[in-house]
């Protein structure tokens, strides 16, 4: 998802998201006008306009107050067509002490067209001389082309940009829905509001949630990530989780906040939430998030590294970003050298026979010393007799290679998991639409799997994780470790076996994998391991 992005102008500021991505503009506010936005031609327009102006007319006193047309005129900007209505006066007051304190407000209204696109602005519980600053607003309104990235300072809306220096303001509203069409479940959000407004920060707030919460609650919440971060010298607060829900469904909730000045809209308050997890039916019961965690993390980490005031010259394309700091894959370390990126290194050492201490393959994390491998060769029938292993410690410095990136270490399963059956050549029918079938589709144990690929276990304590498996084959059931008694040891077997949903996580060719007699693959291709 996040190997091709594109870059989205929202308010003042630039955000990546992946190319796949839908997008939602809403919330568009400036200077207290809320912002409409229509693809529409002249003709249309006038006519949309004309009717509106007369269903306002006819009002009368309908709405309240005095209602009707206060004031219609043509729009005064130039190179634009358009209408400013004023209507609806409303009188009343108020009482400050003995005073009595007269009020009136009416609707303002604003609505221009230009090169196929017509905007309204609109206030209401406003003041006539209000129009004016509608006026000079769409004065200063650049229309833009979609996905193109202005080169002027401004507010960015839909197709447009409102190009400074604007008339004298205090506050900006947009806000910005992002999701992802194979993954219902995941949402992102982006909201650009007036700043100051909160009393307490993003931490404090979630730190008195916590303080009131149910012990059993907090049981279900993990803190994947909690503290300060700094995003392009954006100074704000930042809090993931994971949360086993009450249907036993795992969601994710990633917020970053920062506050922003009050009355400053060039520095407002800004917040990103990304939400794992969420029912496709409105006010369902959460799901199992479509995404892994690792894909979750990443894909939060690439947007909101993203953010950034948008100053003026042509920013680059999010595709021609530099690499995030750290070695390429297949990058070669010395034994004794600071690792510069936690992951898989492989040992160039060892072969047939020889084992090296801790695995060929082994998770080193960023700013340690790379370890001088221990070679471990084959023992002697004597040697297993006597309980000893020879080792062997090379000469030269090991080398070691960067095989996989991840963010955390993960742990092999110790125990055999349950191989998934014969690869079937009953159904072809049913499965030549393999690559149809849908990211986070889920199948059950003993059904034949649809589309080759990485399918998660459903059950959460299953030692299984994710899997490969190729098309036609019967999905196993899932593997679980028993519990050891008092004395350590489990009265009955180790492990039992049962049955499991699993849901398709990445797709892969089954062809470019070769087989063996049971059916299980021993070269897996390229992707995450069978681990748990």
């Amino acid at each position: 998802m996040t190997e091709d992005m594109k870059t989205v102008c929202i308010g003042r500021f630039l955000i990546d998201v992946p190319a796949e991505a839908e997008i939602t503009i809403s919330r568009e506010r400036i200077a207290g006008f809320a912002i409409e936005t229509f693809e529409e031609d002249e003709a249309s327009f006038r006519q949309r306009i004309d009717a509106h102006e007369a269903a306002v007319g006819a009002d009368g006193g309908k709405s309240g107050g005095d209602g009707g047309i206060v004031e219609a005129r043509d729009l005064r900007v130039p190179n634009m067509i358009g209408r400013v209505l004023i209507y609806g006066r409303s009188r009343g007051y108020v009482m400050e002490g003995d005073r009595r304190v007269a009020m009136e407000s009416v609707s303002v209204e604003a609505h221009a067209h230009v090169n196929g696109l017509s905007f309204s602005l609109t206030a209401t519980g406003s003041s006539e001389h209000r129009a004016k600053t509608a006026e000079e607003l769409l004065a200063r309104l650049h229309v833009r082309d979609d996905g193109d990235i202005p080169t002027i300072p401004g507010f960015c809306i839909p197709r447009a940009v409102f190009a400074d220096p604007l008339p004298a303001h205090k506050t900006e509203h947009i806000s910005m829905h992002v999701g992802f069409s194979g993954h219902p479940d995941v949402g992102v959000v982006f909201d650009s509001l007036p700043g100051g407004e909160r009393s307490l920060g993003l931490l404090s707030r979630y730190s008195q949630m916590d303080a009131e919460a149910d012990p059993d609650e907090m049981l279900r919440v993990s803190k994947l990530r909690s503290g300060d971060r700094t995003i392009n010298e954006l100074a704000g607060e930042e809090i993931l989780e994971r949360v086993r829900e009450l249907n036993f469904a795992t969601t994710y909730g990633f917020v970053w906040e920062t506050q922003g000045i009050p009355d400053d809209p060039t520095q407002p308050f800004l917040s990103l939430e990304l939400h794992g997890g969420l029912s496709p039916h409105a006010g369902g019961k959460p799901v199992d998030t479509s995404l892994h965690e690792d894909a979750v993390l990443d894909l939060w980490d690439r947007i909101s590294s993203s953010i950034r005031f948008r100053k003026p010259g042509t920013p680059p394309p999010a595709d021609s970003q530099p690499e995030p700091a750290g070695p390429r894959l297949g990058a070669l370390v010395t034994a004794g050298e600071v690792c510069l990126q936690s992951g898989w290194w492989k040992c160039r050492e060892g072969g047939p026979g020889v084992d090296v201490q801790g695995g060929a393959v082994q998770w080193i994390r960023k700013g340690d010393r790379m370890p001088q491998a221990l070679l471990l060769p084959r023992q002697t029938l004597w040697q297993k007799l006597r309980g000893l292993q020879p080792s062997i410690e090379p000469a030269q410095l090991t080398t070691w290679r960067l095989v996989d990136k991840r963010l955390r270490p993960r742990t092999p399963a110790l125990v055999s998991l349950a191989p998934p059956g014969q690869v079937s050549t009953v159904g072809d029918a049913e499965l030549d639409a393999a690559q149809k079938v849908a990211l986070g589709t889920s199948v059950r144990t003993g059904d034949l799997c649809p589309a080759s690929g990485w399918w998660r276990c459903g059950e959460t304590n299953a030692l299984d994780g994710t899997r490969w498996f190729p098309r036609g084959s019967a999905l196993p059931a899932a593997t679980f470790q028993v519990p050891t008694g008092v004395f350590g040891r489990s009265a009955g077997p180790e492990v039992i076996q049962r049955r499991s949903t699993w849901q398709l996580m990445r797709h892969a060719e089954a062809e470019s994998v070769a087989l063996p007699a049971d059916g299980v693959s021993a070269t897996p291709p390229p992707g995450p391991s069978t681990l748990a």
